[in-house]
Order: structure tokens, then sequence, then C-alpha cells
């Protein structure tokens, strides 16, 4: 069992070198005399110590560790993330923190400050927000040379390398396989007006695309939040205003859920009386009454590829793939919650 009252100030006082010298015996770092680091190793097996992030850290400059800002943990699609960027952390021996921003502006730059002053090696973040002060703060970090890798924001700094899905070809497809199934009342429930997102700005662009290039000139647009019981809300009040609207583009799974519920619960058929599709692809959407359709973002490689560039970028690795940015397409899965207009 490892001794809480043992340090690295205390094995060096026993061992009768500097601290330094025992953390570049832990680190296994050169510049240590072969006697030295047996005497010092020695020590440390005597007192069953179990040197800690910390510790390894003292002559690296390093802490291991890795700060990831999301968005919404309560969301499959960013759990999914989650996941594929701990498997990497793991596979690289990095410990990682999370922090949620709950798609506010405030709280992602609190998290940001939160990990800057607990000096984490870098930070990697997937979120909505675009906006000026968080775009200067990011830069001004990267300047300062703290790594951060970015996903879902697009922000011009060669320093930052960026992942997105491309967001507007998402819109552009959802809408127009809408449109190929005869649909002309086509309402989008966006997932905008949340920390300024530029997913959702691009989705709604996609839709906008689709609708010019088939004549189609009625925008039906209503903000959902990119949350379950907002979008329900959304969906009363839109087929309130619009019952003539046969179709509805939800900018993520979990609003269509919302809007699913919502149809239900105003006894509208799904697909019969309205046809809905979302973006994301988590599991929850095809285990719905009736399944949704949707675009499937590959949640799990982003973050895996996410935290994968990061750990390149902060090895200082030959390299320079990890500073170039990357596309994700997304898929498309038709499920029962779509049908051909009769």
């Amino acid at each position: 069992m490892k001794n809480k009252n043992i340090d690295i100030y205390k094995i060096a006082d026993e061992a009768g070198v500097s601290k330094s010298t025992v953390s570049r015996v832990i680190n296994n770092k050169a510049g240590v005399k072969d006697s030295t680091r047996k005497k010092v190793s020695k020590v440390i097996k005597d007192l069953n110590y179990k040197p800690n992030s910390s510790a390894k850290g003292l002559a690296s400059k390093k802490t291991q560790t890795i700060g990831l800002v999301i968005s919404d943990i309560t969301d499959p699609f960013f759990a999914m993330f989650v996941k594929g960027a701990e498997r990497k952390a793991m596979e690289a021996n990095y410990n990682m923190m999370l922090a949620n921003s709950h798609w506010v502006v405030e709280e992602e730059l609190k998290c940001i400050q939160m990990f800057e002053e607990g000096r984490v090696d870098g930070i990697l973040m997937i979120s909505g927000g675009s906006e000026k002060r968080l775009d200067s703060y990011l830069n001004n970090l990267a300047t300062h040379n703290l790594d951060i890798v970015v996903v879902d924001r697009k922000i011009e700094n060669e320093k930052i390398p960026k992942l997105n899905s491309d967001n507007v070809d998402a819109g552009y497809r959802a809408t127009k396989y809408l449109i190929d199934l005869g649909h002309k009342k086509i309402a989008h429930i966006k997932g905008e007006d949340v920390a300024s997102s530029d997913a959702s700005r691009d989705r709604v662009r996609g839709y906008q695309k689709a609708l010019a290039e088939a004549g189609i000139k009625e925008e039906i647009i209503y903000p959902g939040y990119f949350a379950r019981e907002e979008a329900n809300q959304a969906t009363k009040k839109l087929m309130a205003e619009h019952p003539e609207v046969t179709a509805i583009f939800y900018s993520s799974d979990m609003m269509a859920i919302g809007g699913l519920k919502a149809l239900k619960s105003m006894e509208l058929r799904v697909p019969e009386d309205v046809s809905i599709i979302g973006i994301d692809g988590i599991e929850m959407a095809a285990l719905m009454d009736p399944p949704i359709t949707t675009l499937a973002q590959p949640a799990f490689e982003m973050g895996y590829l996410g935290m994968e560039k990061l750990i390149n970028k902060l090895n200082g690795e030959a390299s320079n793939s990890h500073t170039e940015d990357v596309i994700f397409q997304m898929e498309l899965i038709e499920r029962d919650s779509t049908s051909k207009l009769d």
C-alpha cells in the first residue's frame, strides 16, 4: 500500500540528493549517475513510494493531464465523444479532466480558465461557441504556448488544429432527403442562439441551400437550443402556427426525440402526418417508436482523433499531421420516421 506521508521531498532528503534528481530518476531521464540512480531507486522501494503525476512532472514541467471541455455531458453524442477522447488518453498514459459548459459561453470561459490555472498540459474542446471574446481568449492562450485542439468550432489560427463535421452538407442532405420524398412544407428546428453555435448556423445554411435549389421560397425556422424539452415546446409552437408542415429537420437527434414526443401529444402520426429527421446518430434515436432517420457523426472517432492530435502536438512529434484540419462527413441512416408524401 502507498505511504501517503512520503513525498518527493522526503525521498530527496533520505537519498541526500536534490528533488530534481529524484524527479529525473522517477521519469527515467538521463543526467543521473548509475550509483545515484540506484541509491534513489532503493529509497523509493524501501519507503514504498508511488510517484504521482505531480512528482513526475517536476523535471518535465508536465502534468500528464489534459483538460476536456464539452457542452452537455447528458447528450449521448458528447458522451460518446468523451469515450473516444478518454480511450486515446489512456493509451498514451495521460489523465483527463472533464468540464461541462452547459452551452453557456461564460461557463465555457470559466472552464478554460480553470484548466489554465490548474496547469494542464493542453486543452481539447468540443462546443458550439464562436463569440469574438472566446476566440480572442483561445488565440491568446495558443500564442502563449498552451496547446489547444478544437472540435465543431471555426477559428482562424494556424496554431490551433480543428476538427469539424461538414455541417452545411449535413443540413443540405437532410433537407434534400425530405424534398426527394416529395415534401415542400419543410420546417427546421435549429440549435442556434446557444453559445452562437457554428454547427447550428451551418446546418441552417444547408437547409436554406436545399430549399433554394428546389425552388421552395418559404423558410420555417424555430430555435430548439439543442435540448429535448426546448425542441418539444418549439415543435408544438411550430405546428400550431404552421399546420401545413409535413416534414421537420431537427439539428440534433435529441431535439428530434423531443419533437417526436410533441407530435404524438398533438395526435400527429410520424411519419404518416409528419416526417422527421435528425443529426448525430445517437443510439437512443434508433430505439424510438418509430426509429428516427438521422445523419450520423462519428462521435467516438472525433474524440479519439482530437485527443490524438493534441497528444501528438504535446509530444512535439516530427510529423505535421497534427496541425492539419480534419473534416468529417456524416452518414445518412434511413429509418421509419420519414416516408414519401402521398
